[in-house]
């Protein structure tokens, strides 16, 4: 049996309108099957899903720390 975890990125957004063109945060959670995800591969794929969604160049999209994340958020 797979082993089952859940992974969750953090990325800060710079200059999306989203966030009024100020600093914005997202958190994204994922349940995974352990052996088959390369870290890496994943956050560019969601570097540039997040980049998409908020309109932004990709290197707007700065993957974070969960807590620099909890510092300029209410989490």
């Amino acid at each position: 049996m797979a082993m089952k975890c859940s992974i969750s990125t953090y990325y800060k957004i710079l200059d999306a309108e989203l966030y009024n063109y100020d600093d914005g945060y997202m958190q994204l959670n994922v349940d995974i099957n352990a052996k088959s995800i390369d870290i890496e591969d994943y956050v560019s794929k969601q570097k540039k899903s997040v980049a998409e969604m908020c309109n932004v160049p990709e290197k707007n999209v700065i993957p974070i720390s969960r807590l620099e994340y909890e510092m300029y958020t209410d989490e």
